[in-house]
């Protein structure tokens, strides 16, 4: 028997790509389909800190609440360490910040990473535009996916299916067919406009469509043990920590601030992961440089060898625009700097609105060409970005390796020193703003540039610029009211939303007519008394797209009779001529890679013949 399904949009995969997709698509009123292979969510403990953006992207969604209460307490800190071990060993740098000028520094206990509560304090303090609207928010990638999961399937327009599995897909020119298996080896035929592979790092859709990894692994491997232990006189006993780098190379996580810990050990290629005793494993970690610390471990949760990855793949969709990519199916990285699930996030929700605007019969066909043109190039900044905050670490664990005595002596002052030093030079692990906040979607299609002459303000991967520059995520700040932030009063679902701070509404009063007419959703905000909001937003008129982009800005003199609207609102919705100046680029920039591949990896291999690879980086 074959069961057969017809939906607008499937989503495959049930991770944190798929179900922002598909709870993306329910908030722009697209019904859709989301189908995982597995019956429940991972155990897996990927991602652990939710980043500033994805936050403000989930209050967008209505889910950034519901994740703080499931997520580490909002007191806890951030912070991060590096130490020669909890026996003979010592702290000697702690990563320490306010929530913009994070800095390594040797430093006393008490100094710390923000909390989500220190840092909103600061946010509501400072209000000029250099802060997001949302703290990050640290909550394991496992139990992000058991508390979303149950959200989703209670979504009217979502019907979801987990235990079924995508086995390949026909696309044709208006529609797209796959054929997917259920676990009694029942087979289902699901038609669709369009496809979204959210379905990881062996990406079955990416194979199905024929679109390719450029990339490659870090030189070694590592073994993680993911567990549970009460044991704080052993795991506390250099202070409190988020995450924790021994000089030994060894890396040890807090992942619920309760019970629940990840420890990483290098292991040499071809290593047996079976052959390791976890609970030694965990001991060695915890010593670092020195002897194994006793700890009493109270549940064994997932062990697995793996292999640190960083590709990207060299298109994130078909030529007729009818599949899309998304999150690790479309690239991945080394943990380091937090940028795999965040950058997936954007990715869902971008697509998602876009695909939204198509279906709604208001978006043309540059909007799906902008997908690509525009992720591509910031998740390859991003992912490139882990790379160089892993041979950071590795650089430390290099030295500490060609010491021809133990870091723990006395001798190793000057080793200490350099390290301080090095950590202090290069430190964007967690202060690298502008990957997060600052990224600009340059050439983008449906991004219409500044017609004055106006230069551009600076890009720097250490800090966020704030500006209405188009193609810049607008600046959050509050109303004069200190309470209200300008982000929730932006358009919901499908609107673009038209910040007008002219005393008599003038550009509202040319632009909503127009998009009426175009059958565009646009909310008009009219703040014609907010004079700190409008320094910071730079000009009178400023269009902002569903997903906080600005799309276009007034000139520098105002006059609204010199715009073209139609035009204007042409370009933003797709439905202008699409320039091919993104995609040479982006065909540019794969050429590029294939080259020379990312920092701190051994170049570009074939995905398929990389060893010591774990169950969630296997196809799916």
């Amino acid at each position: 028997m074959v069961v057969h399904h017809q939906t607008p949009v499937l989503v495959v995969g049930g991770g944190p790509a798929g179900l922002i997709s598909a709870l993306q698509l329910s908030k722009q009123g697209v019904q859709c389909m989301l189908v995982e292979r597995n019956l429940d969510t991972t155990i897996w403990p990927k991602m652990d800190q939710t980043n500033a953006r994805s936050m403000e992207l989930f209050n967008r969604l209505g889910i950034s609440h519901g994740i703080r209460k499931v997520g580490v307490p909002p007191e806890y800190s951030f912070d991060v360490t590096i130490s020669s071990g909890f026996s003979e060993g010592e702290e000697i740098v702690r990563w320490v910040s306010s929530p913009l000028q994070i800095v390594f520094q040797w430093l006393s206990e008490n100094q710390k990473l923000p909390s989500v509560n220190e840092w909103r304090e600061t946010i509501k303090k400072e209000n000029d535009g250099s802060h997001p609207r949302e703290p990050w928010q640290r909550c394991s990638q496992a139990i992000f996916e058991a508390w979303l999961k149950p959200h989703i399937q209670a979504q009217p327009l979502i019907k979801s299916f987990f235990g079924l599995k995508f086995v390949g897909l026909t696309e044709a020119e208006s529609e797209v067919t796959c054929e997917l298996v259920d676990k009694s080896g029942e087979k289902h035929i699901v038609t669709s406009k369009y496809v979204i592979g959210c379905d990881g790092a062996g990406s079955s859709v990416r194979r199905a469509i024929g679109k390719t990894l450029i990339g490659g692994p870090v030189p070694g491997a590592l073994y993680l043990c993911h567990f549970k232990s009460h044991d704080l006189s052993a795991l506390h006993r250099q202070g409190q920590f988020c995450h924790i780098f021994f000089t030994s190379g060894h890396v040890l996580l807090s992942i619920d601030e309760k019970e629940t810990w990840t420890c990483h050990t290098p292991v040499p290629i071809g290593t047996d992961a079976s052959a390791i005793d976890p609970y030694e494993a965990v001991s060695k970690v915890l010593g670092g440089s020195g002897s194994p610390v006793p700890i009493k471990i109270d549940e064994i949760i997932v062990t697995s060898a793996w292999r640190p990855n960083i590709c990207i793949v060299d298109e994130y969709t078909t030529s007729n625009k009818r599949v899309f990519l998304s999150g690790d199916a479309a690239h991945q990285n080394i943990p380091t700097g937090a940028y795999g699930m965040n950058t997936a996030v954007v990715d869902s929700f971008d697509i998602g609105w876009k695909i939204a605007a198509v279906l709604g019969g208001y978006g043309g066909p540059a909007l799906l060409d902008a997908y690509q043109a525009e992720r591509r190039p910031v998740a390859q900044r991003a992912i490139e970005r882990s790379g160089v905050h892993w041979a950071v670490h590795e650089d430390i664990w290099g030295w500490v390796k060609e010491f021809d005595k133990s870091i723990l002596s006395e001798d190793a002052a000057d080793l200490k020193e350099k390290i301080r030093q090095h950590a202090t030079t290069h430190d964007g692990e967690n202060r690298d703003r502008g990957i997060e906040l600052g990224y600009r979607y340059n050439d983008s299609p449906i991004i219409c540039p500044d017609e004055d002459g106006t230069e551009q303000p600076p890009y720097l991967e250490r800090s966020y610029v704030p500006s209405t520059w188009p193609g810049a995520r607008a600046p959050h700040v509050f109303l004069k009211d200190g309470e209200t932030s300008i982000f929730d009063i932006f358009g919901q679902g499908r609107e673009f939303s038209l910040v007008d701070f002219s005393a008599d509404a003038r550009y509202a009063s040319v632009f909503v007519p127009v998009a009426k007419q175009m059958g565009i959703p646009l909310k008009a905000i009219h703040l014609p008394n907010e004079d700190h909001v409008r320094k910071i937003w730079e000009r009178d008129a400023v269009l902002v797209r569903p997903d906080d982009h600005v799309a276009w800005r007034a000139t520098i003199d105002g006059d609204p009779k010199k715009i073209n609207v139609k035009r204007v609102l042409e370009v933003v919705v797709g439905k202008a001529a699409v320039s091919s100046v993104a995609n040479a680029k982006a065909k540019a920039a794969a050429d590029k890679l294939k080259k020379h591949g990312f920092t701190g990896t051994i170049g570009v291999v074939d995905q398929d013949k990389v060893e010591m690879r774990a169950a969630f980086q296997s196809i799916a």
